[in-house]
């Protein structure tokens, strides 16, 4: 289903509660004996939703810049485990494969065993750390006497300290969510505007509906927005790893045309 529907019938299920609590309630006490009510209950009202639409917009704003973040580092860590690979070429041909062998190996770990674990906010096992140590080793006391040769050897080195910062970016990015202080916020944040509208006199019965309809609404939306977003690897709209399938395709390229 896709996450737009998802986000909609959400919404819906909210108004459709919120409907019934309004109906319930009008039977004992109907919104036009309630105007006497309102020259506080406004005030309460303006002062709890600004604070609660400060506090919710705070957060989808760092839930969205913290997924776009993580789609980032996964780009980076690919990108440095293509320079990796390439400065491979520098080794000794034994040395060379060794290298790539353990690039390939890694980047098919974070496809096929780190992303989703990360996905169901599994730990994800220290196979990838392994194997980062196995990228490493073949270049950890090589020397030569060629500056260019020696370049090269650094970046294999620096490569695989830039991939394991990635690497541990990326992790922790991905069991980072909003935590449950904030949704003790968020949850009875939504409820106590919600009551304190219920307390408001209308003009008629049917504008009471539309008024709690629309912000029950709108409020459940950005809750289900919040909630989406709050980890970056899973979830709507989770972060695909496009970076490490395109790494693996300039490997096949590399090997293919830059190989001797």
């Amino acid at each position: 289903m896709a996450i737009w529907v998802q986000g909609l019938l959400f919404a819906l299920v909210v108004v459709a509660a919120a409907s019934v609590v309004v109906a319930l309630l009008q039977k004992f006490a109907p919104p036009t004996a309630r105007g006497h009510n309102n020259e506080l209950g406004t005030t309460l009202f303006e002062l709890l939703t600004v604070l609660y639409a400060i506090v919710l917009a705070f957060v989808l704003i760092t839930a969205w810049e913290d997924k776009n973040e993580a789609g980032h580092v996964t780009f980076l860590e690919a990108n440095e485990l293509v320079d990796v690979y390439w400065s491979a070429a520098a080794l000794e041909p034994a040395q060379r494969d060794e290298v790539r062998a353990a690039v390939r190996a890694y980047t098919d770990e974070v496809i096929a065993t780190e992303w989703p674990a990360m996905q169901h906010q599994d730990p994800v096992p220290s196979t990838g750390l392994l194997m980062l140590d196995a990228m490493r080793a073949p270049v950890a006391t090589a020397q030569t006497d060629d500056d260019a040769v020696q370049m090269r050897l650094d970046t294999v080195r620096d490569g695989v300290l830039e991939v394991e910062a990635y690497r541990t970016d990326r992790l922790f990015q991905a069991q980072r969510g909003l935590g449950p202080t904030m949704w003790t916020v968020l949850v009875p944040g939504a409820l106590l505007v919600f009551a304190v509208m219920l307390t408001l006199g209308t003009p008629t019965r049917k504008y009471q509906f539309v008024l709690v309809g629309l912000i029950s609404g709108m409020v459940a939306l950005m809750l289900f927005a919040a909630y989406q977003l709050e980890y970056p690897f899973s979830r709507g709209g989770a972060i695909d790893p496009v970076a490490y399938e395109t790494a693996i395709e300039r490997f096949d390229v590399i090997d293919a045309e830059y190989s001797q």
